[in-house]
């Protein structure tokens, strides 16, 4: 049997009645025919929903417009017949090859319409084109191979389905509450601040229809409020809107509230706003983006037309700013306690798994060395002095180490006494001048302490196993022949591999 119209002015899938009783009344047309099963689907919020259908079981919906014959014949825009699936090349639609599964994935295939046993021999996926593009697609499962004179049929009915959509207003477009329903469902699956801040001005612009918008965010040093994101004619001048107009937006923003809904050009003429309206901007919205009771920033949307803002379409916006917040919120935490992970806490520097994974990973090109540096008389020094200055003299060392770094070498501190870096270096010389310049920071920075360093450049093909052995041993060269110098290590054979 055809479904029936659901009542309250809803029809299965989230369309109007008017569109629904459109699609059940081809579905029932075909379904006169009872070895043919019908069904409707149209795109909604990016996916397929079934509309309208044969049966009386509870359909499978909400398809990927990409899964199986139904979302290719959406995606390709053309039709697409099976002719036998009782090969397993018929999908209903969902499955993969071989699935055979029912077009509603609720029951297998080999089921009639009046309950009887009978099989599915053949399907029919036609597209339901509407104001010249695919809304969505007409499936039909047969219970005997697929004729010409089917397929006519077929056609004329998707044909019908799609004029007679267009005369009831078209598909039904997504609410603004649905749209950022599913706007939010999609940030909360992102956990990169770049990516996060993208959808979310993308997301605003959706549920707000205006032309321009912009992420603001409190810098972590100095407190200014710096545009990180911005999208449209007018991101730009949002994103780098001077420090007064946006402190004066962020102090009305402070609840997580809308600080500011403008209609027309004259509100814009205001001091604090004078330079939004010098760049075009005829209507704007600002909105804190507070969580947890903490301002992470501001988001802006602007538009080169005046416009009155429904203050509906602004409740929306506020919720979805409040969940934006939370979603940067909850990756600057995961960050923090990423770092926090890697780091040692003393110094601040890596620590000894981060020297092994950062090794693991570095590129050789140029070269990189690895350095080992061993603080001489370090247990002495802590027996004499007490804990607390050998920690002192540790952090001290670990800023007088950086500062004789380069762009792109990094500093770990792997042990108690112990710290190692890896250097971009062309050869064993630059190598041997970069371990000297570490000593001479130590040295400069009057700790009462010296370092011993060995040094070790990358062999071609060599292990970084056998890269920390040579730098190892080059170190403990120092060690024995006095402390308080550089060493790199000589050469040598590589391992051969015995014979398996």
């Amino acid at each position: 049997m055809v479904m029936e119209r659901p009542s309250r002015g809803v029809a299965l899938g989230g369309v109007s009645v008017e569109v629904g009783a459109v699609c059940q009344t081809v579905a029932g047309h075909l379904a006169a025919d009872r070895s043919l099963r019908p069904s409707v689907w149209l795109e909604r919020g990016g996916r397929l929903r079934c509309v309208a259908g044969t049966g009386d079981w509870p359909g499978r919906d909400g398809i990927s417009p990409t899964a199986g014959v139904v979302g290719a014949t959406f995606t390709a825009g053309v039709e697409t017949i099976v002719t036998d699936t009782s090969a397993g090349a018929g999908t209903g639609g969902l499955g993969g090859a071989g699935a055979r599964a029912d077009v509603r994935g609720a029951e297998p295939a080999e089921r009639a319409a009046d309950g009887g046993a009978a099989t599915h021999r053949s399907e029919a996926c036609l597209p339901i084109r509407c104001d010249g593009g695919v809304v969505g697609v007409l499936h039909i499962l047969l219970e005997r191979p697929v004729t010409v004179d089917d397929l006519d049929g077929f056609r004329a009915a998707a044909a019908e389905l799609g004029d007679r959509i267009a005369a009831a207003g078209g598909p039904p477009a997504e609410s603004g509450a649905q749209r950022m329903l599913r706007h939010m469902t999609s940030l909360s699956a992102l956990d990169d601040p770049d990516a996060i801040a993208g959808a979310l001005l993308a997301a605003a612009l959706d549920v707000m229809e205006l032309d321009s918008a912009a992420l603001v965010r409190r810098a972590d040093e100095t407190g200014a409020l710096e545009g990180v994101a911005s999208i449209g004619p007018l991101g730009a001048a949002l994103a780098h809107a001077p420090q007064a107009t946006l402190a004066a937006i962020a102090r009305e923003a402070a609840d997580g509230g809308a600080a500011v809904v403008v209609g027309t050009a004259r509100d814009l003429a205001g001091p604090e706003l004078a330079s939004l309206r010098s760049a075009g901007a005829r209507a704007l919205v600002a909105v804190g983006l507070v969580a947890h009771a903490e301002s992470h920033g501001l988001l802006l949307l602007a538009s080169r037309a005046e416009r009155a803002v429904a203050i509906d379409d602004v409740e929306l916006l506020e919720l979805l700013a409040a969940h934006g917040a939370t979603c940067l919120r909850t990756t600057d935490l995961m960050r923090s306690l990423r770092e926090r992970a890697a780091t040692d806490p003393l110094t601040g520097l890596g620590h000894y798994a981060t020297f092994h994974d950062t090794l693991a990973r570095a590129h050789r090109r140029p070269r990189t060395a690895v350095v080992l540096v061993d603080v001489d008389g370090f247990k002495r020094l802590n027996d004499t002095y007490g804990h607390q200055r050998g920690d002192h003299v540790l952090r001290a060392i670990a800023g007088a180490l950086n500062t004789a770094l380069r762009r792109g070498d990094s500093l770990f501190r792997i042990g108690g006494d112990e710290f190692a870096a890896l250097l971009a270096v062309s050869d064993p010389d630059e190598a041997l001048e970069a371990g000297m310049r570490l000593r001479a920071a130590v040295a400069d920075a009057q700790l009462g302490v010296t370092v011993s360093i060995g040094v070790a450049v990358p062999q071609e093909g060599e292990a970084d196993t056998a890269l920390l052995a040579r730098a190892d041993r080059a170190l403990y060269r120092v060690k024995d022949a006095g402390r308080d110098g550089v060493v790199v290590a000589d050469p040598e054979p590589l391992p051969i591999a015995p014979p398996l």
